[in-house]
């Protein structure tokens, strides 16, 4: 070889990731029931960095009487941007802003234990949804996985307890058991206790705690999909708090699940393939046919992978079509969740990835950036469609400049002269006494609008209501004959913003 060539070599494959030693801190499953067993993960110098930082708001148990709506995440295998714990670059990244129109959300992969990464544990309970993990065995591996799990009625009590552990540890709330291969059938009774023990189990150590089963195996030990509750998964239902349906049932099979289920009727989830793989109604844009058919059977919903929207790359764009999709959602099954619930009240409206950081309005970071955690509490914004001239569009956007954080409501359109319009940002539900409440807004305009808050309140009995509209002075004639109006003082910043507040 002559001196001016060069030699090209590989460079060397990373070592295997050793969980033990000090790196970039990262979410992962646990693979074997011997590190399951082992307790392993506790080992690692991962796991403080796992703990969610977000407890479940308090008045979150029992869930309300009616139809509820899980949220199932499976994406790529797992672990992607999200498995970052402290954050990545990929502002292109996946996350999930609707949090207020869904009552539980699972955590999925196809890993034997299924860890939540914390950033989605953080958000969803600062919405007040619960998280699951998942527990899954599939195919030959699972059967011999299975095997050992409920040799013993010991061994299975063990192994709900190390589930039940790792939840209470983490700070989830419960686990989605999914049971994918056939089961020797005098096994069937170990895994009737190991569903029994871990629900028992995760109802004394994690408050609110929740086991659903997926509609798999049968009591006979086949692999046999039901689609709705039958005679052959009932007895697995009767133990835990909630069955997952397979996503494959039939227009009747949703009445006929709810009259099995009796009083239980709204732990009955019916599954949604997003990607409409067989699903009822087609899955993808016609997923709320669907929902439909299940709230009228007033019975739950289990929507599967909500990630198709980012993952075929739906048009115009992202965070176009993830609206459009959601609010199809909205106009199905309604607003589940109400926030905020406790005072003092703060969002930016960081929706947990964006193209800058600020503070006080003025940039600190340009950098790109995506991290689940430090999502805000978003707004239950209202999706218009289309670019008519008559109606403004009102996003969550962390691309424009922020006061603080890197998110921001953009209102754009136009409106005719002295026109007004108003949009929804939140559903509160705050028991308020007689002390006085202070408000403060910031404000970055063209200057030919102007924007305020307007505050309704009700009597408990909702009998009586006012609505207050924080206004400056030169507005008050507009709006008095509409609203209660309070004034606001106004301070303009270097930056281009101005904060309002109310004195």
């Amino acid at each position: 070889m002559s001196n001016d060539e060069a030699m090209l070599v590989a460079p060397p494959p990373p070592p295997p990731f050793d969980p033990t030693k000090p790196s970039t801190p990262i979410s992962f499953p646990i693979k074997t029931l011997q590190d399951l067993k082992s307790r392993s993960y506790f080992d690692s110098f991962h796991f403080s960095f796992n703990r969610s930082s977000v407890p479940l708001r308090r008045n979150i148990g029992a869930f309300p009487d009616r139809s509820r709506l899980l949220v199932c995440h499976d994406m790529k295998g797992g672990y992607v941007d999200d498995k970052w714990v402290q954050g990545c670059g990929n502002n292109a990244g996946y996350a999930i802003w609707d949090w207020y129109l869904m009552d539980v959300f699972v955590y999925f992969s196809h890993s034997l234990v299924t860890l939540p990464p914390p950033c989605w544990t953080n958000t969803a309970h600062r919405h007040g949804v619960k998280v699951l993990g998942t527990f899954i065995t599939e195919w030959d591996e699972g059967k011999a996985t299975c095997k050992e799990l409920l040799a013993t009625k010991e061994s299975a009590q063990m192994y709900a307890e190390r589930l039940a552990e790792l939840a209470a540890a983490l700070g989830f709330d419960g686990w989605l058991i999914n049971i994918e291969n056939v089961i020797d059938e005098v096994q069937i009774p170990n895994l009737m206790v190991f569903v029994s023990h871990l629900t028992k189990v995760m109802h004394s150590s994690v408050p609110g705690g929740l086991v659903i089963w997926y509609d798999s195996v049968t009591v006979d030990g086949q692999l046999a999909w039901q689609d709705q509750l039958t005679e052959k998964n009932k007895p697995f239902f009767d133990i835990c708090d909630g069955i997952f349906m397979n996503y494959t049932w039939k227009e009747n099979y949703p009445k006929a699940s709810a009259e099995i289920a009796g009083d239980r009727k709204h732990e009955v989830y019916m599954g949604i393939d997003v990607f409409g793989r067989g699903t009822y109604g087609g899955g993808q844009w016609t997923a709320n046919v669907a929902l439909d058919l299940l709230k009228s059977s007033n019975v739950s919903a289990a929507i599967f992978a909500p990630g198709w929207v980012y993952e075929t790359e739906q048009p115009p764009d992202f965070y176009t079509a993830q609206n459009k999709w959601w609010s199809l959602v909205e106009k199905s099954w309604g607003i589940v969740q109400t926030y905020p619930q406790v005072l003092p009240f703060y969002s930016d409206f960081n929706p947990g990835l964006g193209s800058h950081i600020s503070l006080g309005g003025r940039k600190l970071s340009e950098a790109p950036w995506y991290n689940i955690s430090c999502q805000s509490l978003q707004p239950l914004l209202e999706f218009n469609e289309g670019k008519n001239s008559d109606i403004m569009q009102v996003t969550v956007d962390g691309g424009e400049a922020s006061y603080n954080g890197g998110g921001n409501v953009s209102f754009r359109g136009k409106l005719k002269r002295n026109a007004h319009f108003t949009a929804r940002l939140f559903k509160p539900q705050l028991q308020l006494s007689a002390s006085p409440i202070s408000i403060s807004f910031s404000v970055k305009s063209d200057k030919r609008s102007e924007l305020s808050i307007l505050l309704h309140f009700s009597s408990p009995s909702h009998d009586e209501t006012k609505s207050f509209l924080m206004v400056q002075n030169e507005s008050i004639n507009r709006f008095g004959d509409m609203f209660l109006p309070c004034l606001l003082t106004s301070k303009q910043t270097t930056s281009g913003w101005t904060v309002h507040a109310e004195p």
